[in-house]
């Protein structure tokens, strides 16, 4: 449930939605210039005892924002009675500046008719993710509310279970990012949070599982301090010769911001309701993880394990001026607490792609920047250069990417080819004629070349 903002072509997308959702009287901003969509019969049952329990007429319906369940209303059978229940957010106009505004309204439903039962204060100021789930070994349903808080910088999420006639809130708690996911393959969920360090907490990830009696067994894992923001969580698997390990469930890759302008990547399992620290930078390590932001990890070659990129420079050079090094992005797999070198690349984050360097080019083929495109030479590895750029032979490929059809048309008519369009960018690849050995195929093209 990572963060995801809207941008004006979402926003867009949004607009043209919106008619299809369920609710009424939506909330300021875009729902504003829009007439409020029409309610099925069972939802305007629900907003007339919401009315009447609100004791106004003004109440704002409040939408999460992701999830299963994105209207206002949110209906289930949530005590296993056979009746549905009804969950519903909502806003009173007028209320004071140190009162949070954002409420839930908890309805019941006995011989078809409904009635509210409890209206709580929530504990942040929009409604982010609705989800009904069980967690761990207990069969009961749990509510989990994800919130974000008024400067849109902070979550907390409340865990809360319907039983006799009222909402019991069992766990409510701030993060950064959470999930709800079966991380030792154990057939039941867990609930995962991450909080990055703040001046007055520190970095560290939680699980939560419930045992059949209702009692949470809480396992936590100390992150880095520097650890200041998590820019991505993700999923993978890590390959051991170790049962232990390759029978540990999911491997939880870590991304978070350790300045204004670096990260790192830190590993961890959960097995016998315990997190694991799998991988963490430190001074006896080579290499760290730390690099430039905006490179994330991520599942590079599609075998299900991901990959931490790692940037040095091209081969041919290490002897050139800082200024004139070209950045070669490898990308890292973790083994027994170490990093295992399994791929190397050309990796264009403002572009969007990464190109995979075939093994038979290692140290035999470099990258120079020409203009608009990349293209890829033999070295001149016979001689030797203690200072200045690199020595090179016969150009093997050249990758461009282009915004302006007229420009992309023109380089096909020159023996581009386009590998890919999405929105107006346009990726083009030639291979150059050689009778080098080392020239690529069209069919190592193909797979060598990632899109973001």
């Amino acid at each position: 449930m990572l963060r995801i903002g809207i941008g004006l072509r979402c926003a867009a997308c949004l607009l043209a939605a919106l008619p299809l959702l369920d609710g009424c009287n939506l909330t300021a901003g875009i729902d504003t210039l829009l007439s409020a969509p029409r309610l099925t019969a069972e939802q305007e049952e629900i907003y007339k005892e919401l009315m009447k329990s609100a004791a106004g007429t003004g109440i704002s319906l409040k939408y999460p924002k992701s999830g299963e369940h994105l209207s206002a209303f949110t209906v289930a059978d949530l005590d296993s009675d056979h009746e549905n229940e009804a969950i519903v957010f909502y806003e009173i106009p007028g209320t004071a500046a140190e009162e949070n505004p954002l409420r839930v309204c908890l309805l019941d439903q006995k011989d078809g008719k409904w009635s509210a039962v409890k209206d709580y204060t929530t504990a942040g100021a929009e409604i982010e993710s609705v989800s009904i789930t069980q967690l761990g070994e207990n069969s009961r349903k749990n509510l989990i509310f994800c919130y974000s808080m008024v400067d849109g910088a902070e979550y907390s999420v409340e865990v809360l279970h319907y039983d006799n006639g009222a909402l019991e809130r069992t766990l409510s708690e701030n993060y950064s990012v959470m999930d709800v996911k079966d991380l030792d393959f154990d057939g039941t969920d867990e609930l995962l949070l991450i909080s990055a360090a703040t001046v007055s907490t520190s970095a560290s990830a939680t699980v939560y599982h419930l045992d059949a009696e209702g009692s949470y067994y809480r396992s936590q894992l100390a992150l880095p301090d520097s650890f200041t923001e998590i820019t991505k969580m993700l999923y993978g698997k890590i390959p051991s010769d170790n049962p232990e390990i390759a029978n540990s469930g999911l491997a939880v890759y870590l991304d978070g911001m350790t300045g204004a302008t670096t990260m790192q990547t830190e590993i961890i399992t959960y097995a016998r309701r315990m997190l694991q620290l799998q991988y963490a930078d430190s001074p006896d390590k080579f290499p760290n993880t730390t690099r430039t932001a905006g490179c994330p990890s991520m599942d590079i070659d599609h075998d299900g394990e991901t990959e931490i990129p790692i940037q040095t420079v091209f081969y041919g050079y290490a002897a050139a001026d800082e200024a004139d090094q070209i950045p070669m992005t490898s990308w890292y797999s973790c083994r027994g607490g170490q990093l295992m070198r399994k791929k190397a690349s050309y990796y264009s984050a403002s572009k969007g792609f990464a190109f995979l360097l075939p093994e038979r080019w290692e140290k035999k083929v470099t990258a120079v920047p020409v203009e608009d495109e990349v293209v890829f030479y033999v070295l001149d590895t016979d001689t030797v250069v203690e200072e200045g750029l690199p020595v090179l032979r016969e150009p093997l490929l050249r990758i461009t990417v282009v915004s302006d059809a007229e420009t992309a048309s023109n380089l096909e008519n020159n023996g581009y080819l386009l590998m890919r369009q999405r929105g107006e960018l346009r990726y083009l690849t030639k291979i150059e004629d050689s009778a080098s050995p080392l020239a690529p195929t069209q069919s190592e093209l193909l797979f060598a070349m990632r899109y973001f």
